[in-house]
């Protein structure tokens, strides 16, 4: 039986502190279904450049997920095991050589959420899984770009690590909300 003077959130707002960090700013938005069940949504932007030696950092991944949430006293806190998959653009280059492609991924994730108050959480997770990527290597000369061959990769080990702050909206049990 659920208390009634706990918060009922339904929706969650995340950033990974951990991403954020490397200046890759992050942005998660999480709704729950059901007591055990929810989606995710995740997406991260890194878009640097240095024109002066021709220094790419750019990304970009969104990323869905599935979550089962092991049973608790409330709902949003303790373990989880999710499914996910993603796409990611990159382009990156060191000043000597680039690659620039696009990936897909898909795996398996596992974390844990606890309170720091009524409305916000910590979230820290990992994901593992499989990645594929082609991408054209490319040398920067002159301020152009000399093409040099497309190559694929296939990976797997650890895809996703974080460690997030969590906002909890929508509370179904305050007074004047939802009806």
């Amino acid at each position: 039986m659920q208390d009634t003077d706990a918060p009922l959130h339904r929706l969650a707002l995340k950033t990974n502190l951990l991403y954020d960090a490397l200046l890759m700013p992050s942005l998660e938005a999480e709704y729950r279904i059901s007591r055990q069940w929810s989606v995710n949504l995740e997406g991260d932007m890194a878009w640097w450049k240095n024109n002066s030696r021709h220094k790419y950092y750019q990304l970009a991944t969104v990323s869905p997920e599935g979550r089962y949430w092991f049973k608790t006293q409330k709902p949003w806190h303790g373990h989880y095991v999710g499914l996910f998959g993603g796409f990611s653009w990159y382009d990156l280059e060191n000043g000597k050589r680039g690659y620039k492609g696009e990936a897909v991924t898909a795996g398996i994730s596992y974390g844990y959420m606890f309170p720091i108050g009524r409305n916000l959480s910590l979230e820290a997770g990992v994901g593992v899984g499989m990645m594929f990527t082609e991408y054209e290597e490319y040398l920067p000369d002159k301020g152009c770009y000399v093409y040099e061959q497309t190559r694929q990769m296939t990976y797997f080990g650890p895809l996703k690590l974080k460690f997030a702050l969590v906002w909890r909206l929508w509370d179904l049990n305050r007074k004047g909300g939802c009806r």
